[in-house]
């Protein structure tokens, strides 16, 4: 009798799981239509504009920096989202320039970067927000990028950033200290239909 029982429960397994493999479950957040990706930010160098920043590449003139990021995956708790680590293994990199307009409170914002080994063009803008906040060294700033140049699946996507430079431009480690820095991002990549 047990082993009926038993029998009984594992065709009613296999009949489950076969019912729902045979679904179109989404293997990536939003049914296949796009990936999102929360990643941080660590600036490894800033230097002076060298012709990778030329005007002819980024569209724009009076570039001021020349940067290169990595970005590391975040890990949230699930049930509120907090971050709980931002030292994941190296997900993505970026080398960016930066650009003068005439508000002196707005960057031009260049960049080509690999997401997962997913190759970008990106242009945008970088905008400050707050100057000596939470604290005295402390900055806010918030970046888009619109990316383009994707290969197929890809149409597009967009990267935004949530900035807090500190005193300390390269590096993980804030000055004051205790803040991760310099951004939180989040990119979204749209497949084509």
């Amino acid at each position: 009798m047990l082993w009926i029982q038993q029998c009984a429960t594992d065709c009613c397994m296999f009949l489950l799981c076969t019912s729902l493999l045979s679904q179109d479950v989404p293997t990536s957040y939003g049914g296949h239509k796009e990936e999102i990706y929360v990643i941080r930010s660590v600036r490894t160098s800033r230097i002076s504009p060298t012709e990778y920043c030329a005007q002819s590449q980024t569209g724009f003139a009076d570039t001021v920096f020349e940067d290169r990021f990595v970005f590391r995956p975040v890990t949230t708790r699930g049930e509120d989202g907090a971050i709980l680590s931002t030292a994941g293994k190296e997900t993505a990199s970026l080398h960016a320039c930066f650009g003068k307009t005439t508000d002196p409170n707005l960057l031009n914002f260049y960049a080509e970067g690999v997401i997962t080994g997913i190759r970008f063009t990106g242009r945008g803008k970088c905008t400050f927000l707050k100057t000596d906040f939470p604290e005295p060294g402390l900055n806010e700033s918030t970046c888009f990028l619109e990316l383009s140049g994707l290969k197929d699946p890809y149409a597009g996507g967009l990267l935004t950033t949530n900035t807090l430079r500190s005193r300390n431009v390269i590096g993980d480690k804030s000055d004051p200290p205790g803040y991760i820095q310099p951004s939180i991002a989040t990119v979204r990549l749209w497949r084509r239909r």
